[in-house]
């Protein structure tokens, strides 16, 4: 490899992992700069007191773009991008390649070396230099969550109304398929990504696993009153969450005196949630606070993806103290030890989920004598773990220079 300055260039939209990875490199001294689509300059003082005459929501916004250990001098963004994709959301894969070619030229002019996240990472190592190129592969593999998707055949009324692997054009899901392949190295969440990569071609010696953090400081259990039994069902209310399979087996069961709660962006066209309108309680998308509320008072996670490259709101139930449900085809099941903090079942399997359910709602004492193991498990996955852990394998890979 070239010689080069061993500092990183940094490339995602969003809030990625909550900023963690940049600001893990610049601790160690070792960020050339993160290219994103908007980050809130909250360091800058205009920009802080201009930020207090906005409406209350938006201010929650911009405090998630925002972080103090990141000081926005290292950041470049591109609010146009966002603006795009606010605009028009689904548009999105025509656009992302933007970012990462922006990050690949800074890169080449730094001499420095690139850790791009998926779907920005191939226009980002076609621009970039002669420093290292690593993948953040948030995801399963492309082509294993199509095949995924492409298997379940459970209730195809079920509306699925997110973009995935099934509505990208062939041309979309070969170019995210291919970036594994063009990396030095993939960073993934958990075995279960890993295993993935494996199947489709990637080598066990460009493969690293890096378990997610959590903020333990927020995410902590309190005392929350419980009189009925509750489910908590929290992400994006698609298939690939197995969101069809919890909500037929929560009708099935019927269980007196219990409640399913669901948190996530209620889509335009609802007319799939109709017919479960009555047994389970749709709360929408929820602000952090509220969201930590939800995951006290549960007395379960429920999250029965078919596949998922992690599962963060199992992490943050945990720190909660509340156990999680979950399959063996979700990262978080890395997590899981079962029925000690949550429970593990096969992905799509209706009888397992239902049979899973009936056992915690007639031994819902030990569901209580779980919170403390959840507990304990999640305090083993802080964010300072997944930043040093990050540092040294980065430091690895470019001689441990600075």
């Amino acid at each position: 490899m070239a010689k080069t300055n061993h500092r990183w260039v940094v490339a995602f939209p969003g809030a990625r992992d909550a900023y963690q990875l940049p600001i893990a490199l610049r601790e160690s001294g070792l960020l050339e700069t993160l290219v994103t689509d908007f980050y809130a300059p909250l360091d800058r003082r205009v920009f802080a007191n201009a930020s207090r005459l906005f409406p209350s929501s938006l201010r929650s916004k911009l405090t998630r773009r925002f972080d103090p250990a990141l000081p926005s001098k290292s950041v470049e963004s591109h609010a146009h991008y966002a603006i795009q994709n606010w605009w028009d959301a689904d548009g999105w894969m025509q656009r992302v390649g933007s970012l990462g070619e922006r990050a690949g030229r800074i890169a080449a002019r730094e001499r420095c070396s690139i850790l791009a996240y998926a779907h920005v990472a191939t226009s980002a190592f076609a621009a970039a230099g002669v420093g290292a190129k690593v993948l953040m592969q948030m995801q399963p593999h492309p082509t294993s969550v199509r095949t995924a998707l492409l298997s379940d055949k459970f209730l195809p009324e079920f509306e699925d109304q997110t973009s995935n692997e099934l509505s990208w054009d062939r041309r979309i899901l070969d170019t995210f398929s291919r970036e594994p392949l063009l990396a030095d190295l993939c960073i993934v969440a958990s075995s279960h990504t890993r295993r993935t990569l494996l199947e489709n071609g990637i080598s066990q010696d460009r493969l690293a696993v890096v378990p997610y953090g959590v903020d333990l400081e927020f995410f902590c259990p309190a005392e929350s009153p419980r009189d009925k039994l509750s489910m908590l069902f929290v992400g994006q209310l698609c298939r690939q969450k197995g969101l069809h399979y919890l909500l037929e087996a929560w009708r099935r069961l019927r269980l007196p005196d219990a409640e399913l709660r669901i948190v996530g962006p209620l889509p335009r066209n609802q007319s799939s949630f109709t017919k479960y309108g009555l047994i389970a309680r749709f709360l929408g998308s929820l602000n952090w606070m509220e969201l930590r509320d939800e995951y006290r008072r549960a007395d379960l996670l429920c999250l029965p993806s078919l596949s998922d490259g992690f599962g963060q709101v199992v992490l943050e139930a945990l720190a909660c103290g509340t156990p999680a449900l979950t399959t063996n085809s979700a990262g978080a099941s890395d997590l899981i030890q079962q029925r000690e903090n949550g429970l593990l079942i096969p992905a799509a399997d209706l009888d397992s989920l239902v049979n899973s359910l009936d056992w915690a709602s007639q031994n819902r004492d030990k569901l209580r004598q779980m919170r403390s193991p959840a507990r304990a498990t999640a305090e083993q996955y802080s964010w300072t773990r997944f930043r040093s852990s990050i540092v040294k394998i980065l430091q690895s890979l470019t001689g441990g220079r600075k």
